[in-house]
């Protein structure tokens, strides 16, 4: 008797061991049903749109109305980057629109894997806009939240076939609220050489969520690449070379930035060893400064509003045609003039402020110095230039970009110092130059603020 017990305590043992193997860890689990009798009553863009009429901040679609959308899963958790959000898309190559579910489920890939064709259906469940992102979820009193686990079945109908995603390739300055939640591809981009030798997302600081910023090679354009520091890969270096990234373009709910998200490692491949930082122009001498003579000044004292910038010589031009330009502010009896991308709705906002015409020809061992405040410090996006052949387009003018110092402020505007930019040769220089303040910020995105002053060229002029 006590021989069987033993066998029959062996029997149960080995049964609970076996069932505590997650034997499915790495399999995709195929849905039930192959042939879905239920068929797209509606899109993405047209519920979208639905929700804009209804003018609420929640919109809950009829639970007794079908209202079921085709869509293609571009997300995935394999690699931990994503945490109870699917995001799906209308077509699997040159989406419309795109949405954020929130699943109450962990390790979603396994069953929504990336490129599944979906339905989705909508009735009982609510949508809101989220920082420009548009979410669905489930209504719990006045929140949305995760559709619960045992409820995901009724509401997301997987197709048998995985289909093959294409991103989409862009540009930061193309960017709008259509591209968000879409599967992107951006090309000729690198991290900040400042962040070389940085993790992903295992910095001390690294509370969450890795925030590094990404620059666009050809003019420099900036934008965050967001990585969970519970990632697979959020210990691995940045690569120090530029590179193609593919990724999630989304919408961060706590920063209000618009993001790229990775779904693995493999989504950046790197282009070559080589970086794209911009080649500054040097003079090979430094002038001594002492008994130099004022070849131009400008403290902008003379400005009684933003429309004098122009009166004085100055050219303030947004290339994109947006908004955003260069303000008179005045602030401790000191008039300067402001720039910045808050609130202008720009997500690539390029200003360039352009000095009147500055003859060099009449004078030797000149340089520039000016002087700069940053405040609601978000990134360096100031850069200094000048041509030599600037006629009457900013695009079709030859620019070199000057080496400077340029003032990094505190995140919460209480900078109070305007900070000299160093002095910056232009001895061998000659002609007629523009000089160029190019600001390159976005919203949402990096939108610090700067102020400027003070632009000087000293030199010795030449006795005829």
């Amino acid at each position: 008797m006590r021989f069987i017990n033993i066998i029959i305590l062996f029997f149960i043992v080995f049964i609970c061991c076996y069932a505590c193997i997650d034997r499915f860890e790495f399999e995709i689990e195929e849905p039930v049903n192959f042939q879905l009798n239920e068929e797209a009553t509606s899109d993405i863009t047209t519920v979208i749109n639905a929700f804009k009429q209804s003018d609420q901040q929640i919109f809950t679609f009829d639970a007794e109305h079908a209202i079921l959308v085709q869509a293609y899963i571009i997300s995935s958790d394999e690699a931990g980057n994503f945490y109870k959000t699917l995001i799906i898309q209308d077509s699997p190559e040159n989406p419309k629109s795109g949405l954020e579910i929130k699943i109450d489920l962990r390790s979603y890939y396994s069953k929504y894997n990336f490129g599944r064709r979906i339905l989705l259906r909508l009735s009982g469940l609510s949508i809101q806009e989220d920082n420009g992102k548009y979410v669905v979820g489930y209504l719990s009193g006045n929140a949305l939240v995760d559709i619960p686990e045992s409820l995901l079945d009724h509401f997301i109908l997987r197709f048998s076939e995985t289909s093959q995603i294409m991103p989409k390739s862009i540009r930061l300055e193309e960017i709008s609220q259509n591209s968000i939640n879409t599967y992107v591809v951006i090309e000729q981009v690198q991290f900040l050489m400042s962040d070389i030798g940085k993790s992903f997302a295992a910095e001390a600081y690294d509370k969450y969520n890795g925030q590094r910023l990404i620059e666009q090679c050809d003019n420099l354009a900036k934008s965050y690449l967001y990585t969970s520091s519970y990632a697979d890969f959020s210990t691995n270096l940045l690569p120090e070379s530029s590179l193609c990234l593919t990724a999630v373009l989304t919408a961060d709910s706590y920063s209000k930035e618009v993001i790229f998200v990775m779904n693995i490692p493999e989504d950046i491949e790197l282009l070559d060893q080589q970086r794209c930082d911009p080649i500054f122009y040097e003079c090979p001498e430094t002038p001594l400064i002492d008994k130099k003579q004022i070849l131009y000044y400008e403290n902008f004292e003379r400005l009684a509003s933003t429309r004098d910038i122009e009166k004085i010589g100055w050219q303030n031009i947004n290339v994109n045609f947006g908004n955003g330009r260069f303000r008179k502010r005045s602030k401790k009896e000191n008039t300067f003039v402001q720039i910045s991308a808050y609130d202008s709705r720009e997500f690539v906002m390029e200003v360039w402020l352009l000095s009147p015409a500055i003859d060099l020809d009449q004078s030797v061992n000149e340089f520039l110095t000016f002087d700069t405040r940053a405040t609601f410090e978000e990134g360096s996006v100031l850069t200094c230039w000048f041509s030599e052949d600037y006629k009457n387009d900013v695009k079709d003018a030859t620019w070199e970009q000057l080496d400077i110092e340029i003032s990094v402020g505190s995140g919460d505007g209480s900078n109070e110092l305007f900070q000299d930019s160093g002095t910056i040769v232009l001895d061998c220089i000659d002609g007629n130059i523009r000089l160029a303040f190019r600001y390159m910020g976005s919203d949402p995105g990096i939108s610090t603020t700067y102020d400027l002053d003070n632009i000087l060229i000293l030199g010795d002029k030449i006795l005829e």
